[in-house]
C-alpha cells in the first residue's frame, strides 16, 4: 500500500501532469478552433451585408430622377429590408430619404467620412451601436443614369444571431473540454497506479527487509519490456547480490572468529601454564615462545582482515608512477631475509613503469613471495622474474615447494579458503593472503593465476598493465 507522507503521491504527480498537458493542448486547439471559427464566421457576415447594400444601390439607382434628385420607393426599402437588417436610403449630401426602422428610431451613425469612403467604393463594415444592441454597418453609393453619385444606401445588420453562434460553440469547447480532461484525470490515475504498482512492490519489499533482515524476499511481477519492470528486476538482482554477499560474511565471520578464537585460546592456556612456580625455565621459554607464535599470527590475521575490509568499503587507492623493476628487487631482498630457509633469487627483471598505489604494490609482491617461502621446505628455491610485452608487465614466481592440487586451484583465492597441502604443511595459516592478492590486483586493472610447476611446485603469474609513456 502507498503511503503518501505530507506530499502528492507520485502517480498523483504523474497523472496531474499528463492532465495539464492534455488540458493545455485543448485549450490551445480550442481556442484556436474559436478564433478560425469567429473570423470565417465574420467574413461570411460581412460578405453578405456587402451584397445586400450593392443590390440595394443597384435598386435604388432605378429611383433617380432625370434631374439627378433620388425619390426612393417606400415599397422598396421595405422589401429590401425584409431580407433582414435595416436599411436607411440617404441622399448625396447625406440627409436620410427613408429608413426602414420604425419613426422615433435612433439614427444610424454616419459621418461624412463614412460617405466619403463609400464614395470611393472602399465597402467598409464596422461595427456600431443602435440603441442597446451591436450591428456591423456597411455604406455603398447610388449612382445616376449620369454616373453621378446620387445618394447614399446604408445597410445594417445585427450580430446578435452571430454572437450567439459563437457562444454556443464556445461553451459547448469548454464543457466537452472540461468533460474530456475529468476523464482523463480519472484515467491517468489509474493507469499510473497500475504502471508504478512494481515501485511500490520494491518499497514493500524494501522495508519488509529493513525490518526483517531477510534479504531472501523478491519484488514480485518484474517483467523486462519497460522502464518499471527494468528496475523490478534490477532490484532483485540487487537482493540476489546482497543475500549472497550476507551469506558470504556471515560465513567469513564464522571462520575469522574461529581463525581468532584459537590463537586466543592458546595464548591464554601458555600463559596460565607460565605462571605455574613449579614449571623449568626452559619449559616456560618454550610456553612464552608458542604464546609469541600465536600473537604474531593473530596480528597477521588481523592485519589481512583490515586490509579485506578496506577493499569491502571501496576504499581509494593513492596511484602514482612507480618502477615496479626495483619494487621487486626490493621485495625479493626483504623476503630473503625474512626466509633464510630456501634460496630466493630474481631470475630476469625488465624495466617496467605502472600506474599504481606503491604500499599495495609492495604488499600484493610480499604476499606471492612470502607464500611461495612459506610452502616451500627447507633447501628449496624461489625465483622471481619480471618481463614487458604488449604493454603489459608478467611477473612470475617459481617455486619448488609442496605444489597445489587441481581441484583448489579455483578455489584459493577465496577468503579464508587453503589447500589440503597447505593445510598439512602449515596449520597456522589464515588463508587470506591470495584472497587479498587478488583485490590488489584487480583494482590495479591486472590478474594473478596459479598453475602447478612441472615437475613440483607452483608457478604464480601477475599481469599488470604499463603506465603510457
Amino acid at each position: 500500500m502507498t503511503r503518501w507522507r505530507g506530499r502528492v503521491a507520485i502517480r498523483a504527480r504523474l497523472a496531474l501532469l499528463y492532465t495539464g498537458l492534455l488540458a493545455a493542448a485543448l485549450a490551445a486547439f480550442g481556442s484556436g478552433m474559436y478564433v478560425v471559427l469567429a473570423g470565417e464566421l465574420g467574413q461570411s457576415f460581412d460578405a453578405a451585408l456587402r451584397a445586400n447594400a450593392e443590390h440595394a444601390a443597384g435598386a435604388f439607382s432605378q429611383d433617380v430622377e432625370a434631374a439627378g434628385g433620388l425619390r426612393p420607393t417606400v415599397r422598396l426599402v421595405s422589401q429590401l429590408a425584409s431580407t433582414g437588417g435595416r436599411v436607411v436610403v440617404l441622399d448625396a449630401a447625406g440627409a436620410r430619404l427613408a429608413d426602414s426602422a420604425p419613426s422615433g428610431s435612433a439614427a444610424l451613425p454616419i459621418s461624412s467620412a463614412d460617405l466619403a469612403a463609400a464614395a470611393r467604393h472602399a465597402k467598409a463594415v464596422w461595427d456600431v451601436r443602435i440603441a442597446s444592441e451591436m450591428a456591423r454597418l456597411t455604406i455603398e453609393p447610388i449612382s445616376g443614369p449620369d454616373g453621378r453619385i446620387a445618394g447614399y444606401v446604408a445597410w445594417a445588420a445585427s450580430t446578435a444571431s452571430l454572437e450567439a453562434v459563437l457562444s454556443t460553440v464556445g461553451a459547448a469547447l469548454l464543457l466537452g473540454g472540461a468533460f474530456v480532461v475529468g476523464i482523463a484525470l480519472a484515467a491517468g490515475l489509474v493507469v499510473a497506479g497500475r504502471a508504478l504498482k512494481p515501485v511500490a512492490d520494491v518499497t514493500e519489499t524494501a522495508r519488509a527487509i529493513a525490518l526483517s533482515g531477510d534479504f531472501g524476499a523478491r519484488v514480485e511481477g518484474g517483467e523486462p519490456g519497460d522502464e518499471i519492470g527494468e528496475l523490478a528486476l534490477a532490484f532483485n538482482e540487487m537482493l540476489a547480490a546482497l543475500e549472497d554477499n550476507h551469506q558470504a560474511l556471515q560465513r567469513f565471520l564464522g571462520d575469522a572468529s574461529h581463525q581468532l578464537r584459537t590463537p586466543l585460546t592458546v595464548i591464554r592456556a601458555n600463559l596460565d601454564l607460565a605462571r605455574r612456580p613449579d614449571l623449568a625455565d626452559e619449559e616456560r621459554a618454550a610456553i612464552l615462545a608458542d604464546a609469541r607464535d600465536e600473537a604474531e599470527r593473530m596480528a597477521r590475521l588481523i592485519g589481512d582482515l583490515l586490509s579485506l575490509a578496506r577493499a569491502d568499503s571501496g576504499a581509494r587507492l593513492e596511484f602514482e608512477r612507480v618502477e615496479l623493476d626495483a619494487l621487486l628487487v626490493d621485495a625479493v631482498r626483504r623476503q630473503r631475509l625474512a626466509a633464510p630457509h630456501v634460496r630466493m633469487s630474481v631470475a630476469h627483471v625488465e624495466l617496467a613503469l605502472v600506474d599504481g598505489d606503491r604500499d599495495r604494490l609492495r604488499e600484493l609482491l610480499g604476499i606471492v613471495l612470502d607464500n611461495a617461502a612459506r610452502y616451500t621446505p627447507d633447501g628449496g628455491s624461489v625465483a622471481a622474474s619480471l618481463t614487458v610485452a604488449d604493454r603489459r608487465a608478467v611477473i612470475v614466481v617459481e617455486d619448488s615447494g609442496i605444489g597445489i592440487d587441481e581441484e583448489d586451484r579455483e578455489q584459493l583465492f577465496e577468503r579464508l579458503h587453503r589447500g589440503r597441502r597447505a593445510r598439512q604443511l602449515r596449520p597456522s595459516g589464515t588463508g587470506l593472503g591470495l584472497a587479498i592478492a587478488r583485490w590488489i590486483t584487480s583494482a590495479h586493472g591486472g590478474t594473478i593465476d596459479l598453475a602447478p610447476r612441472a615437475g613440483q611446485g607452483t608457478v604464480v603469474t601477475i599481469t599488470l598493465p604499463v603506465a603510457a609513456p
